[in-house]
């Protein structure tokens, strides 16, 4: 779990936030995610993914790329390098990602959020929306 400034530095963002529509390579799941982590932890999960992904028409999370340029079979096996696994109900701060109810899960099966709490906060076409943890999939925290 996070610590309590942390914590708030999340939930400040997410209030920010709140009415930004998802919008691919400004504030798509990816940037959320990663802007998520920076405001936490002073740095993104995945910056050194950033420049790349942000570059045009490649985006590193499409399975193609994952494996033909990163050399991961999925996106949970790039993530695996990033950030340790959470198999237990995720803490407030985690990365999690989601098959279900979020209709932004076209290039690796999947949406990915942030934990906070009994919720997971996603992103729409009309900004954050809040999914049950029960809906999480996989779950990730910085090492």
């Amino acid at each position: 779990m996070g610590s309590d400034a942390s914590i708030n530095a999340l939930h400040t963002y997410l209030r920010e936030v709140a009415d930004e529509p998802f919008k691919w390579g400004v504030h798509d799941c990816f940037t959320f995610t990663n802007t998520a982590f920076r405001r936490m932890h002073g740095e993104g999960w995945a910056d050194d993914w950033a420049n790349r992904y942000l570059g045009g028409d490649k985006l590193p999370f499409k399975r193609t790329i994952l494996q033909s340029e990163y050399g991961f079979e999925t996106f949970e096996d790039a993530v695996d390098t990033k950030l340790k696994r959470v198999d237990n109900v995720p803490p407030r701060g985690a990365l999690v990602t989601t098959s279900e109810g979020v209709p932004r899960t076209w290039y690796v099966g999947a949406a990915m959020g942030i934990a906070v709490g009994s919720s997971a906060a996603f992103l729409s076409t009309d900004g954050v929306v809040y999914l049950p943890i029960e809906t999480i999939d996989n779950a990730w925290v910085k090492q």
